[in-house]
């Protein structure tokens, strides 16, 4: 009897296939401190303890770039020691390409080998490894193939990424796992922040040279260089609503400027409205991520924003014109 493709994948990869558990504390007043749990897959990308996942498995354990929050906590699974997880460190993540890398303290790891994901074609054999519902099911298999590619999904916080199509079942768990070509190297990284729940046969996966990309800078510098960063902070309350009852224009509302970030030295200030990135117009926190993205750190763009006077009304603010130098952002 010959061992199918699968087979042999299942037994040369799984133990690359890691489990990702974490655990954060989220308070309110309405209900205090309440633990949370989420769980995801990872794959051992170097034998000495660095580990690849999907910046959407850590995010909520996170409070800014590579900062854990307050009582939270990572663990990293390894499938043949179930019983004995490894707390992990967050070396670098970038929300671009929903891409972390992870640390444990631990050496002479079955690293997963990556392939080229520029040589992928549709039709070929896809096997998804991971943990599609929390740890109970680690190591789980499915099969398809490569269904479509360069897809670009773009997803509820204004983030877009172009992903490998796979009719391999890639369920929430799975997130951060591998898809393996049938020599069982890795083209992708699956996600599954995609919702799941109305599709069948719809997985997607982040390409593996992409994947790769990222890792590298992550680990060699904890951020990705070139990535633009802005420096506010905005208070997305602010509706279309609320800016017609207050007779101010549509926009971005700025609730605070970072110090000494791109807009802080451009002279944006806390309460401007933001209504046009390089002559588009910007009516949501997303449409401005989206315009942004476009460029790299280090170049220059036009604002245009309102002022609202600090007496008087609202409405009587008036517009102004800003060169923005775009800065870079460190993680």
């Amino acid at each position: 009897e010959t061992t199918s493709a699968e087979t042999a994948v299942a037994e040369k990869v799984s133990p690359s296939i890691v489990g990702v558990r974490v655990k954060y504390v989220y308070s309110d007043w309405l209900f205090g401190d309440q633990e949370n749990e989420g769980s995801g897959s990872g794959i051992i990308y170097d034998s000495d303890g660095y580990i690849i996942t999907n910046n959407h498995v850590i995010e909520a354990a996170m409070t800014s770039a590579n900062k854990l929050a307050h009582n939270a906590k990572i663990e990293v699974i390894l499938p043949n020691q179930v019983d004995e997880p490894y707390e992990a460190t967050v070396i670098g993540r970038d929300v671009e390409t929903d891409i972390a890398i992870l640390k444990i303290n631990a050496t002479q790891l079955p690293a997963a080998e990556f392939a080229d994901s520029d040589n992928i074609k549709v039709g070929q054999k896809a096997i998804a490894i991971g943990n599609p519902a929390g740890l109970e099911l680690m190591g789980s298999l499915t099969s398809g193939y490569v269904s479509g590619l360069n897809r670009q999904i773009v997803f509820d916080d204004g983030t877009s990424l172009r992903l490998v199509q796979t009719d391999a079942a890639i369920n929430p768990g799975n997130s951060g796992g591998a898809l393996l070509n049938s020599e069982g190297k890795v083209i992708g990284i699956n996600t599954s922040k995609i919702g799941g729940v109305d599709y069948e046969g719809l997985g997607f996966a982040i390409p593996s040279n992409s994947a790769k990309e990222t890792a590298e800078s992550l680990i060699e510098s904890g951020y990705v260089p070139g990535r633009p960063q802005i420096g506010i902070i905005v208070n997305k309350n602010f509706t279309p609503e609320i800016a017609e009852e207050k007779g101010v224009p549509i926009g971005i509302l700025v609730y605070k400027v970072e110090p000494l970030s791109a807009a802080y030295m451009a002279g944006i200030e806390d309460g401007d409205i933001i209504t046009k990135f390089n002559d588009v117009e910007i009516k949501s926190f997303e449409e401005l991520e989206t315009e942004k993205n476009k460029y790299k750190a280090g170049d220059k763009v036009k604002v245009i924003l309102y002022r609202i006077p600090e007496e008087g009304l609202p409405s009587e603010g008036e517009y102004h014109t800003i060169e923005l130098t775009l800065g870079e952002k460190k993680g």
